[in-house]
């Protein structure tokens, strides 16, 4: 039972292959400076892994995106997309507790339960018409915010790009994640298998021109990949430990309540 329990998770995470999905960030125009400055001491090896994910997702997981994409109405497909997410928002209200950010962990929970609800298992979004946005976290940026060292770069088999902290946050957010403990037996293999492949699916579906671009565009697929995982990482780290200490900073100042009503004594400070 472990085994294909890990053996899902695996699979599941094959969906974070370290590309975000805000697409307006991917770029082909990659710096030699910036990939370069990258932790890559297995290179060989990780490349060896890249290609046997780029082949697999070339016989596999592009052709099922693709047929995906052509039969299923869009209108449908974005419903799937908007269930993915709210699914994943009590576990990003997990990361944002241990965060510290409580405002944006209440923030999460209202969504998910706006959703759930009104929304009809998340297929809707009315807690956004509302103002609730919120970014999906997971434990790795947790880890990064707590001052855990990224460690080398590495490329997994069907997880793709990712470093040990990452990978152990990653690992963390299926444990913690209180949607995978819902029900039991097989109502909980149900529901990880659901987001497993459709996951996966929705995910390499909504991202086919960009990966395509980036690999008929790149002179080096693999460079390219690893230098676009590493800044994508460095920037939700550095996102979230600049939101986190603004937040902090407001809290401090907020303490002090100034009332313009009050003028203080008139002082005269003479000089000799």
């Amino acid at each position: 039972m472990k085994i294909r329990v890990l053996l899902s998770i695996l699979l599941c995470l094959f969906i974070f292959i370290g590309c975000s999905s805000n697409k307006s960030e991917l770029t082909t125009n990659l710096d030699q400076v910036q990939i370069e400055r990258v932790n890559d001491p297995f290179e060989p090896v990780n490349r060896a892994i890249f290609s046997f994910n780029n082949v697999f997702d070339r016989a596999v997981l592009r052709p099922i995106s693709i047929f995906y994409r052509s039969i299923v109405p869009e209108f449908i497909r974005n419903r799937i997309t908007y269930s993915l997410s709210n699914l994943s928002m009590p576990i990003t209200a997990v990361n944002n507790l241990l965060q510290g950010e409580l405002r944006k962990a209440g923030v999460s929970t209202s969504r998910f339960l706006i959703n759930s609800t009104i929304g009809l298992l998340g297929f809707f979004d009315p807690a956004s018409s509302l103002g609730l946005e919120s970014e999906n976290e997971d434990f790795g940026q947790t880890l990064s915010v707590w001052g855990v060292p990224s460690g080398p770069y590495v490329v997994l088999p069907f997880l793709g790009p990712s470093n040990p902290r990452d990978f152990t946050g990653l690992l963390s957010t299926s444990l913690l994640d209180p949607m995978y403990q819902v029900g039991g037996g097989s109502t909980t293999d149900n529901l990880r298998y659901y987001r497993m492949g459709t996951g996966a699916v929705d995910f390499r579906s909504q991202n086919l021109e960009i990966f395509d671009d980036l690999q008929n565009n790149s002179i080096d697929y693999y460079a390219a990949v690893r230098s676009f995982y590493s800044q994508s990482r460095e920037s939700q780290a550095a996102n979230n430990m600049e939101e986190s200490s603004f937040e902090d900073e407001n809290d401090i100042f907020d303490d002090f309540d100034l009332d313009d009503s009050y003028v203080g004594p008139d002082i005269e400070i003479l000089y000799d």
